[in-house]
């Protein structure tokens, strides 16, 4: 019931009038650190760290997590970089778990096996594992560290053996790329008897203040061709034809995405602003850290969470993306809460999703 009151209060004072709410974002999403132990070719979290430098105390964390949980935010995810590297990680989590809020994680796999046992204690609900393929070795080349792969599978397994009730609920993500699409559907159907859930994710470049920051140029080897679009649409139609749980509208304008870009700006509207923030660990707050037009809300080091929400920057960008006036499109895994929008009946014609 508090999230879904969450989400009537961002559609009644952020969507529908743009003014101060009494109530958080739905989701936060915070990057607790950019460092990581490996070293993945599509991925900039090693730049970062220079840009981005973990300057919040654990005492600041500890507030951050109260204020989150006051504000009545529905779920917290923590990623990074590679967040089983954050010292204060289990520690904030267990307070946001008192506070009943729905806490996932984003790991690489290298340590899962060494942290189950504080992960389980913690109480996180999902566990999310980037998986890129079923092969060792193919895996293992992307992500630049040898035997990861096999670190990966010890660390599912023992935590499946130690968890109770399937909990933590442990999901994979593959990320999709010119190296792996043509086994697409076998990793899938592979990495469907090892772990609960799995889900695949469109390789991107270009995110200002994100990971996925790498140019175009830079991922060369791994984006697609234009001329390899038949292909792609090909092995997605094979996709969603055999896993019920792809045949959505999120999984089928990935390829869209890759090689007309420019037509969904209209199509998916952007709801970030509107239902979540992102902390990056030097403290500063954004709605989007794909696109460098929307700077910092604030910071947490000086401001509280629901003062960020709520504070003048935040009602500047949500006016202008209210209105539609952004132009731009990004694609990660909370795009598909865009695209379930998209998919509601009457959705393009009801102010309350598409005020102009």
């Amino acid at each position: 019931m508090d999230a879904f009151l969450t989400f009537i209060y961002a559609i009644v004072f952020t969507k529908i009038l743009n003014r101060p709410s009494p109530r958080g974002p739905l989701f936060v999403t915070w990057l607790v650190t950019y460092e990581c132990n490996v070293f993945c070719g599509f991925c900039s979290t090693h730049r970062l760290k220079q840009q981005f430098p973990e300057e919040i105390s654990l005492q600041r964390a500890r507030e951050i997590a109260h204020e989150i949980a006051k504000a009545k935010t529905y779920a917290v995810g923590f990623t990074g970089g590679e967040v089983l590297l954050w010292p204060h990680l289990f520690e904030v989590i267990q307070i946001l778990k008192k506070h009943n809020v729905a806490v996932y994680i984003v790991t690489n796999g290298l340590l899962l096996k060494e942290k189950t046992d504080e992960i389980i204690k913690s109480g996180v609900d999902y566990i999310t594992v980037s998986i890129d393929s079923d092969v060792p070795g193919e895996h293992d080349r992307v992500r630049n560290f040898p035997m990861l792969y096999k670190k990966i599978l010890e660390g599912i397994e023992y935590l499946k053996c130690r968890r109770k009730s399937k909990w933590p609920l442990i999901k994979s993500t593959t990320i999709i790329h010119r190296d792996n699409l043509q086994n697409l559907c076998r990793i899938v159907k592979n990495l469907d008897s090892i772990v609960d859930v799995t889900s695949v994710q469109p390789i991107v470049g270009g995110y200002a203040h994100g990971p996925h920051g790498k140019s175009d140029e830079t991922l060369q080897a791994l984006i697609f061709r234009q001329d390899e679009q038949e292909s792609v649409d090909r092995v997605f139609h094979n996709l969603i034809h055999e896993n019920d749980d792809f045949d959505n509208e999120y999984f089928r304008l990935i390829p869209r995405y890759w090689f007309s870009k420019e037509t969904l700006a209209e199509k998916i509207h952007c709801w970030s602003p509107f239902l979540r923030l992102q902390i990056l660990p030097n403290g500063e707050v954004f709605h989007c850290t794909a696109n460098e037009r929307y700077p910092a809300a604030g910071n947490l080091k000086k401001s509280s969470i629901l003062e960020i929400w709520n504070s003048p920057e935040m009602i500047r960008q949500r006016e202008e993306i209210r209105l539609h006036n952004n132009h731009c499109i990004c694609w990660a895994q909370d795009t598909s809460f865009n695209a379930i929008i998209n998919n509601v009946p009457c959705s393009k014609k009801l102010p309350i999703f598409n005020l102009k």
